[in-house]
């Protein structure tokens, strides 16, 4: 969850482009959702669900190819946008990986 709150509110701390701020500031938003929908499931059943992990995962992965995408990022929104997409991508990897093979997560 703090991944994506980071990923969401940087380029707006930043100052970053408009067009990078909105992109990545929306899919922070939706990524929250699907993270703490992921988080919610696995609390209440104690096995991961597999379709907001993999959500989860594919936002991580967004977070970390974002800022190459973009002109005129800058190194604090490009370094933190790619921070947290590596943590939102390893913990929806793990939950995946733990839903696919059946293991408590």
């Amino acid at each position: 969850m703090l991944g994506c709150l980071v990923g969401a509110l940087l380029p707006i701390v930043v100052g970053s482009s408009a067009a990078f701020t909105g992109s990545v500031t929306s899919s922070g938003l939706l990524g929250l959702v699907f993270t703490v929908r992921n988080l919610q499931l696995l609390r209440a059943t104690g096995e991961p669900s597999l379709p907001p992990a993999v959500l989860t995962t594919v936002f991580g992965g967004w977070f970390m190819l974002a800022p190459l995408l973009y002109m005129d990022v800058g190194f604090l929104a490009t370094a933190g946008t790619q921070l947290a997409g590596t943590i939102i991508s390893t913990f929806g990897l793990y939950t995946t990986v733990a839903g696919l093979t059946d293991g408590p997560a």
